[in-house]
């Protein structure tokens, strides 16, 4: 479904409606974000960024409040925010204004809906192991420039997507929105319990609120050293593997391509996402693969296939030991 689109959001919720006679829960969970300082940020970077992380809550809501109001039981409305929606970060202007603007949302929706038996939500998550800043995250290239004023700032990042990396299990933050569903007395605004995450972040003086939601996530402050020619080197190959996963270039050729060499590339891409090129590009295809499973019926030799993989055999291994499921379980959710 496009959420940039007011007519195929409507169509979506039509047909849900009309097949299940109700709709009780909506969750907003779409969004990504863009890196980039506010002199470099474009144009139309800016206008997506707020189409996607707000605007298409407002078209959903728009589009399920008719089928909700006014009916016998409570109905839910989640919006899943972000800390970065209460504290805003260095080069991540633009994301934290678009998850400021769904806590105002919600705070407005939360009082219009009350009375009409819709209770609004905002659910902000700490660091969470997910795929986000593999593939959710987009940079501005001008910011990534060696001659720009922001190199100080973006040795900062690495750590930070690190630490996101290695934040809590999904389950956390999926349970804490089950929690919250079924608790007609949850608070308005909920923070996911995550305590274990410590990004490096820029040392500053905090505001009162700001000290509250560093202290809550157990936030540090502290220096963090990274060449910015490393950093440029990881995050371009990174690139050029989103693009090219299927079928990657050979080692000396993505160096060639980020301008380094071999032991150079591996070393900066280990150094700055904690991971190496090969788990990266394995990882990126087993969620394609779980994705396209999803989507629609397929064989697994036939999913195997379009994300790389040339035997189902091993693909079927490596996919079991990821989620813990067989391919085939996906697929019969399908039928």
């Amino acid at each position: 479904m496009d959420l940039t689109s007011d007519k195929q959001i409507k169509n979506t919720i039509d047909m849900i409606y009309a097949k299940h006679k109700r709709l009780d829960v909506i969750i907003n969970n779409a969004g990504y974000g863009l890196i980039s300082s506010v002199e470099h940020g474009d144009e139309e970077e800016m206008k997506k960024q707020f189409d996607i992380n707000i605007f298409s809550i407002f078209r959903v809501c728009k589009a399920a409040i008719p089928y909700m109001k006014n009916k016998d039981e409570d109905k839910v409305i989640i919006n899943i925010g972000s800390y970065f929606g209460k504290v805003s970060f260095p080069l991540f202007a633009f994301y934290s204004a678009s998850k400021f603007a769904v806590e105002g949302l919600t705070d407005a929706l939360y009082h219009e809906l009350k009375s009409l038996n819709i209770r609004v939500h905002s659910v902000l998550p700490g660091f969470t192991k997910s795929n986000f800043t593999n593939s959710n995250l987009i940079k501005s290239l001008h910011t990534l420039e060696d001659d720009n004023a922001y190199n100080t700032l973006l040795q900062t990042l690495p750590k930070l997507m690190n630490n996101i990396n290695n934040g809590s299990e999904p389950e956390v933050v999926s349970k804490t929105i089950f929690e919250t569903i079924n608790n007609p007395n949850a608070d308005k605004r909920v923070y996911v319990e995550n305590r274990s995450c410590k990004p490096s972040l820029i040392k500053d003086e905090l505001t009162e609120d700001e000290q509250m939601i560093y202290r809550f996530y157990n936030l540090e402050v502290e220096s963090n050293n990274i060449d910015k020619r490393e950093l440029k080197i990881a995050m371009d190959a990174k690139e050029i593997l989103l693009r090219e996963y299927i079928n990657p270039p050979k080692m000396e050729y993505l160096a060639r391509m980020c301008a380094t060499n071999k032991t150079k590339l591996n070393s900066s891409f280990q150094n700055v996402y904690h991971v190496t090129i090969a788990n990266y590009v394995k990882n990126l295809r087993l969620e394609k693969a779980f994705l396209l499973l999803k989507e629609q019926p397929r064989s697994i030799g036939e999913v195997a296939q379009k994300v790389g993989y040339a035997h189902q055999g091993n693909f079927t291994k490596l996919f079991v030991k990821k989620y813990g499921i067989h391919p085939k379980s996906l697929m019969n959710q399908n039928c």
